[in-house]
């Protein structure tokens, strides 16, 4: 990833200074650090959930670990080289729903914040996120995402 970061920024619009940092933040308070993501398509109309797995999660392929049970981001969106907002549902194809997975049973979604896709290429998604609940839910960084189906 880290040949990648050099041309991910440098396609960013030159008035915005993005981080050169791997995507990394705070769920439930507690230090959260991505190690890759998966992405799944769940609806005809090309609507993916993607799962951003914690360098906790012992996985060398993000596509054998379609539910992960530690914490992680959750996105669910239309791939595409664009820009997105952060939305309570990914209705438009301008918009992600971006959740903090807590527990299998637990989660909440983030109020702000935007995504970018820069690149697709033999399906893994280059790109930068930055998602914010409150203070103890907020991530933001670089990140690439494996399409497994």
């Amino acid at each position: 990833m880290i040949g990648m970061t050099s041309f991910l920024v440098a396609c960013v619009n030159d008035d915005i200074q993005l981080p050169e940092q791997e995507l990394v933040g705070k769920i439930d308070g507690k230090e959260w650090t991505y190690q890759s993501a998966n992405g799944y398509l769940i609806s005809s109309d090309f609507q993916y959930r993607v799962r951003f797995l914690s360098d906790e999660e012992s996985v060398k392929d993000p596509c054998t670990l379609p539910s992960p049970t530690l914490k992680h981001v959750k996105a669910i969106f239309r791939p595409a080289e664009m820009s997105y907002f952060v939305a309570p549902q990914a209705i438009d194809n301008n918009q992600v729903q971006v959740s903090f997975e807590i527990s299998p049973s637990r989660s909440l979604i983030a109020s702000s914040g935007f995504m970018e896709i820069y690149a697709i290429d033999n399906l893994i998604a280059f790109g930068y996120l930055q998602a914010v609940l409150d203070d103890d839910h907020t991530v933001e960084g670089l990140f690439e995402i494996r399409l497994c189906n």
